[in-house]
Order: C-alpha cells, then sequence, then structure tokens
C-alpha cells in the first residue's frame, strides 16, 4: 500500500509522520529519541525502518506551510519540496490554520492566533459553511485588530498560541497528525511539478 508523508513544523517544534491509507503509521512526535530534533531525513529513516516502509513506497507529501515559526517552517517546506523533486513526487501544501481549523471544530467557530512580529498577529477563522469547514478569514494584523474582531463572536473555540482574556485557553497549537492525513487525502492531488512555500504574511 502507498504511503504518504506528513510534515508540521509552524508551531515551532517540526514533526513528521507516515500514513498507509487512511491510517497514521509512525508519528515523530511519538518517539523519545527524536523528540525537538530537526533532522528531517533521521525522521524519515526511522519511519520507514519502523513501519517496513520503503522510500518508492511514499507517493503523496503534505506540508505544514504556515504562518508561524519561520525558520522551522521553511526548512520543513525545502526537505519537502527536495525529497518531492528527487523522487518526482508533488507536494501538498496544506496551511496550518486550515489544519487547526479541522482539528478543533466542532459546533462552533473556532478562531486562530499566532504571534507574528510585535505588534502583529496571525489571525483566522475557520467556520462550517455550507455544512463543510473552511478558512473563512485570515489576517495578519495587530493584536488588538484581531481582539476588537473576536468580541463581535458570539461564541468560538480558541486555537493557536495567543491566550484571550475572560476565554478559555487555546485548545491547541497542532494539528493531529491523523487530522492531517485525512485533509491530505481529500486535497486535490497537485500537478506533478507542485511544492511548498511557507506563508510569511498573507495567504495566497
Amino acid at each position: 500500500m502507498t504511503v504518504t508523508l506528513l510534515i508540521q513544523a509552524s508551531n515551532g517544534v517540526p514533526s513528521l509522520g507516515l500514513g498507509r491509507g487512511d491510517a497514521i503509521v509512525f508519528d515523530s512526535a511519538e518517539v523519545e529519541a527524536l523528540s525537538g530534533s530537526r533532522d528531517y531525513r533521521l525522521m524519515l529513516e526511522t519511519g520507514l525502518g519502523t513501519t517496513g516502509a520503503d522510500l518508492s513506497d511514499i507517493t503523496r507529501i503534505a506540508c505544514d506551510i504556515g504562518p508561524g515559526g519561520l525558520g522551522v517552517t521553511r526548512t520543513a517546506a525545502a526537505f519537502a519540496n527536495a525529497l518531492g523533486f528527487a523522487r518526482r513526487i508533488p507536494v501538498l501544501a496544506l496551511p496550518a490554520f486550515e489544519l487547526l481549523g479541522a482539528e478543533v471544530a466542532r459546533d462552533k467557530p473556532v478562531a486562530i492566533l499566532r504571534r507574528a512580529a510585535r505588534p502583529h498577529v496571525h489571525f483566522g477563522v475557520y467556520a462550517n459553511e455550507s455544512g463543510r469547514g473552511k478558512l473563512a478569514l485570515y489576517e495578519h494584523c495587530t493584536e488588538q485588530s484581531a481582539l476588537d474582531q473576536l468580541s463581535d463572536l458570539e461564541d468560538y473555540d480558541l486555537a493557536g498560541n495567543i491566550e484571550v482574556a475572560g476565554h478559555a485557553t487555546p485548545v491547541t497549537n497542532k494539528a493531529t497528525m491523523t487530522c492531517m492525513l485525512r485533509l491530505a487525502l481529500t486535497a486535490p492531488l497537485p500537478g506533478l511539478d507542485a511544492r511548498a512555500w511557507p506563508i510569511v504574511e498573507v495567504l495566497e
């Protein structure tokens, strides 16, 4: 069975996963020896060895493109792009706010706040539209502007790494590999030359 390679790093803690079919068979975050590692080659070799898979089994690569920690996000994208180029595999770019929204979304909108260069933040709202979840808003704005907009929402869940006074703490700042795999498998497969480009300030 073919293997999907998943790389997530924009929360500042790089992790690599392997999916076989619709199941996660390896997650570097669960391997103590790989905790905090930024050695994607080591993570990949460990994953392939653990699962009995081979590099040639990988047919899809999905990479978290942020916004978030710029250095780690760029490194993750560079590794994904290099492997995709070498193996002639397209790289599916998954915005971090879509991952976080899909991870947290239940029956209310998800507000997502991540730190950027002060006084700015990355701000998004993930909501159900026509029965399907999607990122309905994204802005690179001042923290005060984001908080002003949040005051207009009646109720919401919070994700990211910024707390909002009077609201429950953020649910998470990282999507599970299971959620990432689900989005990777349901997204349209990009063209052969598709590569991942980190989000610096705005979503394209």
